[in-house]
């Protein structure tokens, strides 16, 4: 089993058993400043710009560490704000809101409570995603049936979105 759902005081928790999903996690958590980056956003959504400021890293490493914890899945999309010029600003949320990790006799397990504000964010990608493959597939049509065209959405093997799918932790 890879995971087990959990629910304490109306909160829910799982645990996390597959080897490649604890390697990234602990992982980006032994680096410091993605375990500062992933720390600012667990309760409130905040743009790149704001992160940086708030956890007093260089500019040029900590976007490069936020790309990765994007594109691993640990830090989540959640909505936009606009600038001057109609420009808009992403802000980030961190996947997990709490964390511990358990070492029993060589194994290794992560206890994770997720962010609702990041499971909305993810479904809410889905969605628009799926919304907007609906709006822009091209379809011809013959006489009994129709051929639809799509674009693949590809997302990372080693992120954790997969996982939280696959798991059923968001659903589709």
């Amino acid at each position: 089993m890879v995971s087990e759902k959990l629910v304490y005081r109306n909160t829910k928790y799982i645990i996390i058993k597959n080897k490649s999903i604890i390697s990234l996690i602990l992982r980006s958590y032994a680096d410091l400043d993605k375990k500062k980056i992933l720390t600012v956003t667990v309760n409130k959504p905040r743009i790149i710009l704001d992160i940086i400021d708030t956890c007093k890293l260089p500019q040029t490493s900590s976007y490069r560490k936020i790309n990765s914890l994007i594109k691993s899945g640990l830090l989540i999309p959640n909505g936009e704000i606009n600038k001057k010029y109609g420009k808009k600003v992403t802000k980030y949320v961190s996947l997990f809101e709490n964390l511990e990790i358990n070492i029993v006799k060589n194994e290794i397990s992560v206890k994770a409570k997720f962010s609702e504000d990041a499971c909305y964010s993810i479904f809410r990608m889905m969605r628009e995603k799926i919304v907007t493959f609906q709006e822009q597939q091209n379809v011809s049509s013959s006489k009994n049936y129709q051929v639809v065209q799509t674009e693949v959405i590809s997302i990372p093997s080693d992120s954790m979105i997969p996982f939280l799918l696959k798991e059923g932790i968001i659903k589709a």
